[in-house]
């Protein structure tokens, strides 16, 4: 085994004897999320990355940044987008490749969000399955047009091949999942929809998967209805495509950013007409 993916399964490991021993009781000051419910959406943002790894070993460095971007896209999509920004500058020649992996960031985001209500609110997952779907097929598209386009050139970006999470990068999903629940849970009790709304929205300037998980949480608590978490879903993922816009633009060039904005706004437009449906 390779000394890189040995840190996550001790990880996961540990996680999940620990899972076992923490309660199962809804904590109403994190939206009605369970301690247990919480280290489950740890561990699963740990194996998506863990699995998206190995298959970057197996397959080969062939497939390139566009698979090191979907891989990285599965803790922080605006992360990754900034990262492929700096790349794609400093190696004007790669801009596309750089472009290919900051999509394919996008449709990780996506593919994050319905498996996070599949844990939390599975119901729900289900009914918004296809808007997620619409999103996933439209960044997804674009990302495997642009790897092609980019040919052989599209080399690993080096940082891919770190351990899929380190310690740090836990530790702030944990504080981030915490504070954003904790800040999202108290703007709903005190303002209603409105003060929920506006806290999803500023939450998912940040990153979209802490609201994410937030409204999954107040939903199967029944706090708030299916149409109020699919709407604040929609909300957190649009809010978050403004900032990884802005971030694609400062960072990369138009060169790049150009082929980001399209898929941002595709895949949200498509998800939203989805849901319209």
């Amino acid at each position: 085994m390779k000394r890189e993916l040995l840190f996550p399964l001790l990880i996961l490991a540990g996680g999940l004897l620990v899972a076992a021993l923490l309660p199962t009781e809804p904590l109403p000051w994190l939206a009605g999320m369970s301690p247990r419910a919480l280290l489950g959406l740890l561990l699963l943002i740990l194996t998506l990355q863990t699995l998206g790894q190995v298959a970057l070993e197996r397959l080969g460095p062939q497939l390139g940044l566009a698979v090191a971007g979907l891989i990285s896209g599965l803790v922080s999509s605006t992360a990754t987008i900034a990262s492929m920004g700096r790349h794609a500058r400093r190696e004007p020649e790669l801009a596309q490749a750089c472009a290919a992996g900051a999509v394919m960031s996008t449709a990780a985001t996506w593919l994050q969000a319905f498996l996070m209500l599949m844990l939390l609110a599975p119901a729900a997952a289900f009914a918004f399955a296809p808007a997620a779907l619409a999103g996933l097929l439209v960044a997804g598209t674009v990302g495997a047009w642009l790897a092609r386009r980019s040919g052989k050139r599209a080399r690993v970006n080096p940082r891919a091949k770190r351990a899929p999470l380190q310690l740090r990068e836990t530790l702030l999903v944990a504080g981030l999942l915490l504070l954003v629940a904790t800040l999202v849970n108290a703007a709903q009790q005190r303002f209603g929809s409105q003060g929920l709304f506006g806290a999803v929205a500023l939450a998912g300037l940040g990153d979209a998967h802490a609201p994410v998980a937030t409204l999954a949480a107040l939903e199967a608590s029944g706090q708030i209805g299916l149409q109020q978490l699919q709407q604040g879903v929609i909300l957190a993922i649009a809010c978050n495509s403004l900032s990884r816009s802005l971030i694609a633009c400062i960072g990369g060039g138009w060169a790049f950013a150009r082929w980001v904005l399209m898929a941002l706004a595709g895949s949200a437009c498509a998800a939203g007409l989805v849901l319209l449906a």
